[in-house]
């Protein structure tokens, strides 16, 4: 054995003992004696890297490869050190150029994984990942980078909403490492968004012991408890992720319609001034010259109440707008196009303009849904004199037209089978027409659809021979709406804009709700506060609409709807 073979053996020994000063003086000295010693180079560029000094080590190791490139580890040990230096493409390279000499080398196929996670190249970090773990099942660098190549493809699946993918790489992700709380999280996500409410919980349960303490779990933990129907366990959650991070707009809005299901009034108006926070109000936010409205008297000024979510809302709180006359203001309402006809024909509204259009003059400003707060709603003064819409005559006249005559002894019901697809959790409160197929048996019925999003196609899927006459596709507005259901005896629908627009007409409807429904609908009521001509179905368990439709038919048959 040479004398600098027999050196370079003793550094090595040393610098496994974790005798770095003395093991880098040794390479130091083989180099000054052989510059040309490619494991001396590589060694000390080693030592350079341990010790936090990774452009030289990079350099040194440089030095190896140009020196001979044919050792797999020079260029594994590279793209480690190029790694540190987030140089994560050139990490890519080295761990390539390592692979095409040891193809079968298990870590450098678990570096060249980790290198592509760092590149946002998730689907092709998974297959090297995979390829790693097969390699060697026992290496804990391809197992975790598996786990996290699963969890980068399942984020990006439930992010183009292909939320069964999603699930089974955050389940492969959990399997290579039991101990991800963030995938379980993002698992209980999933869950949610596809309905496994106690699927989501349990998974939200296991983060939790895993240590997870985010406000963000606590607050998805409350969301998923209020849709289980368990309120009081929500409002505990949102108040621990409050605890943790107060001034949280998201969880303080759905805390705030927690409260409000509850009966809570007062701090349930006061919190749901924190939905102008959240991401989803952030369509509605604009900056206001003219100050906020705040309840005083007026005598002659000008507010304009401008509307904020979806019909529904608008058609449920235009109740307050003579309210708001009452202070003695000209009253404007801004609101979507086709609630023009009938916000316009309000009690004590001046006049109205559509989303988008110039704002007329105004001295004060509010949203519709403060109205409640602002005047201090509760069970005792809920403001329920219907109807307080009124139907231009000239579509009266249309839609009498339209449905003639009615025949003697059938009863004109108008049927609703789904929301619009705009809102967040339509398929939640929608049961869709097939649910209601039962109620086509009823006898000395004459069905109307008053379905305007997919009626024809829905018909055809899913009527099965049911007679019911198309109306929806001919509604131009809400105006048309509210004139086909004055010809009718009854209004069927879930929990959609039809179901306020029946109910501030004061016409009879009936409501199926999922089982746990809005806060607007409180808890464990058959009727409505909001509404005296109207009687809620809720699902008796959860998912459970055809015992919701059960429950109407029978009410249906015993003349009690």
């Amino acid at each position: 054995m040479s004398d600098q073979t027999e050196k370079l053996a003793a550094a090595v020994a040393l610098h496994q003992q974790g005798r770095l000063n003395e093991a880098e003086a040794i390479y130091r000295d083989i180099l000054n004696a052989a510059p040309k010693t490619a494991d001396a180079e590589h060694l000390l560029g080693l030592i350079l890297h341990q010790r936090g000094d990774h452009a030289r080590a990079r350099d040194h190791i440089d030095r190896a490869i140009r020196l001979d490139s044919t050792v797999m580890l020079y260029h594994a040990n590279r793209s480690r050190v190029l790694t540190a230096l987030d140089d994560h493409e050139a990490a890519l390279q080295a761990a390539s150029d390592a692979l095409a000499l040891d193809p079968t080398n298990a870590e450098s196929m678990s570096d060249l994984s980790a290198a592509l996670l760092r590149l946002h190249r998730a689907p092709e970090a998974l297959e090297a990942a995979a390829k790693a773990a097969a390699l060697a099942p026992g290496l804990d660098a391809a197992r975790r980078n598996l786990a996290l190549a699963h969890f980068d493809v399942a984020f990006e699946a439930q992010e183009a909403g292909d939320l069964i993918s999603a699930e089974e790489h955050y389940k492969a992700s959990l399997a290579a490492d039991p101990d991800r709380a963030e995938a379980l999280v993002n698992l209980g996500n999933v869950y949610r968004l596809i309905y496994r409410v106690a699927d989501a919980a349990a998974c939200y349960e296991a983060a939790f012991a895993k240590g997870c303490d985010l406000p963000e779990v606590h607050g998805n933990m409350g969301v998923v408890r209020q849709e289980m129907g368990e309120t009081a366990n929500a409002i505990a959650c949102y108040d621990r992720a409050l605890v943790l991070d107060p001034e949280n707009a998201e969880i303080r809005r759905n805390r705030a319609q927690a409260l409000l299901k509850q009966g809570d009034f007062a701090e349930g108006w006061r919190e749901f001034e924190w939905r102008w926070g959240t991401a989803h109000f952030a369509a509605f936010r604009r900056e206001w010259e003219a100050p906020r409205w705040a309840g005083e008297a007026l005598a002659g000024e000008t507010v304009l109440v401008h509307a904020e979510q979806g019909f529904g809302d608008s058609l449920q709180f235009a109740r307050y707008l003579p309210m708001v006359a009452a202070s003695g203001a000209r009253v404007l309402v801004e609101c979507p196009a086709p609630l023009m006809p009938l916000l316009g024909a309000v009690e004590g509204v001046t006049a109205v303009t559509a989303f988008g259009a110039e704002l007329p003059p105004h001295d004060f400003q509010v949203p519709m849904m403060s109205l409640p707060g602002l005047l201090g709603t509760d069970f005792d003064n809920m403001p329920d004199d219907v109807p307080y819409l009124e139907v231009p005559d000239n579509r009266v006249v249309k839609w009498n037209a339209t449905l003639g005559v009615p025949n003697d002894g059938m009863r004109r019901i108008g049927l609703v089978w789904k929301g619009s697809s705009n809102h967040q959790r339509n398929d939640w409160r929608s049961p869709g027409l097939s649910a209601f197929l039962p109620l086509a048996e009823l006898p000395d019925v004459e069905w109307f659809s008053l379905q305007k999003d997919d009626e024809t196609e829905d018909l055809a899927a899913y009527g099965c021979g049911w007679d019911i006459t198309p109306l929806g596709r001919n509604f131009s507005d809400f105006a048309d709406t509210a004139a086909a259901i004055q010809c009718l005896d009854l209004v069927i629908t879930p929990d959609t804009a039809v179901a306020h627009l029946a109910g501030a007409l004061a016409q009879p409807v009936c409501v199926v709700l999922p089982y746990a429904s809005e806060w607007r609908w409180f808890e464990g009521r058959t009727d409505s506060p909001w509404y005296p001509t109207m009687r809620l179905f809720q699902q008796p368990a959860y998912g459970d609409w055809a015992g919701a439709v059960a429950s109407l038919r029978a009410a249906m048959g015993a003349g009690a709807a």
